[in-house]
């Protein structure tokens, strides 16, 4: 299994990319949940969501307030081809946490909001 199929596995529900307004705003009303959206390019995956997508998705978790390690109140709507996939934030740190060899509290002083 890849780590593109690794990570998307975390999804707790996905939908056709072409309704993705209605099924963000489905996924928002349902948890109660801001979305943070995601394009996941077709190759090098794992280093997009090791150095691109990790720090700003750390820093944008605590500049809102969804502290880690816990990241109440936001999902990951990750767009991979044709398909929207929902991810809970702190499944996405947590799985990109192990696969840095960095904690949380790591994650949390690294990439802090300046």
């Amino acid at each position: 299994m890849t780590d593109t199929e690794i990570f998307l596995r975390l999804a707790f529900d996905k939908a056709p990319a072409v309704e993705a307004n209605s099924a963000i705003a489905r996924i928002r009303d349902e948890r109660e949940e801001r979305s943070y959206e995601v394009i996941l390019p077709e190759t090098e995956v794992t280093t997009f969501l090791l150095r691109k997508l990790l720090p700003k998705l750390v820093e944008h978790l605590e500049s809102v307030g969804a502290k880690l390690p816990g990241c109440g109140g936001v999902f990951l709507s990750v767009f991979a081809a044709d398909t929207l996939h929902f991810i809970s934030a702190r499944d996405a740190v947590h799985l990109l946490a192990q696969w840095s060899n960095l904690s949380v509290e790591q994650l949390k002083h690294r990439y802090r909001p300046r």
